[in-house]
């Protein structure tokens, strides 16, 4: 599974008929990707990926910016790392600055979906850390965090899969919405270790 992981190579998507036979399992996924997912990126709304392996295509995702509002609770749970996200790691004297924002820059990850066939083999875990890489490593705007909408309906809930990956909610469950907004920290503090 492993070698499979490291053959993989990411690039943008220019042409659209590599998704016509798309298929992940979930049927409104699939019926988006395979139709209107084109139309997002053609109006600017997100940039389209393809996850390859070989001439195989293996996943899809794209990215939009983002900005992400948290509540005064989130904000603690953030300081005092009990957030499922941990701590972002910030410089001390910037601590109250930081905490005194009424939003943050995000990138969106507003589709990810992985052929049925290569699901439960880390390829979507995979996706996520280089989507996060290349978010700390890119130079041209602040990022802190990285923000989803999971899909959760009756049919296919995504919550699962993000909450392992490191996300948390960022609200309650409306019974009326089929997603889920969840963020992650990009630079999460490392644990201090104390000699005892």
């Amino acid at each position: 599974m492993n070698e499979i992981l490291q053959q993989l190579i990411s690039k943008e998507i220019s042409d659209f008929h590599c998704l016509k036979t798309f298929c992940s399992g979930v049927e409104t996924m699939d019926k988006f990707i395979q139709g209107d997912f084109r139309m997002s990126v053609e109006n600017h709304y997100c940039s389209a990926y393809g996850v390859w392996l070989g001439d195989e295509l293996v996943a899809v995702y794209a990215l939009s910016f983002d900005s992400l509002d948290l509540d005064s609770d989130d904000k603690e749970e953030l300081e005092t790392g009990i957030s499922s996200t941990g701590s972002p790691d910030i410089d001390w004297n910037y601590k109250n600055t930081f905490y005194a924002k009424p939003r943050y820059p995000a990138l969106d990850i507003a589709y990810l979906a992985v052929q049925q066939k290569f699901r439960g083999m880390g390829v979507g875990y995979a996706i996520i850390q280089q989507i996060a890489d290349d978010a700390r490593n890119q130079s041209f705007a602040g990022c802190q965090f990285l923000t989803v909408e999971a899909l959760a309906t009756s049919e296919y809930s995504a919550v699962g899969f993000y909450l392992r990956c490191g996300f948390t909610a960022n609200e309650v469950k409306n019974p009326n919405k089929d997603t889920l907004r969840m963020y992650r920290t990009l630079y999460e503090k490392e644990e201090e270790l104390y000699d005892e």
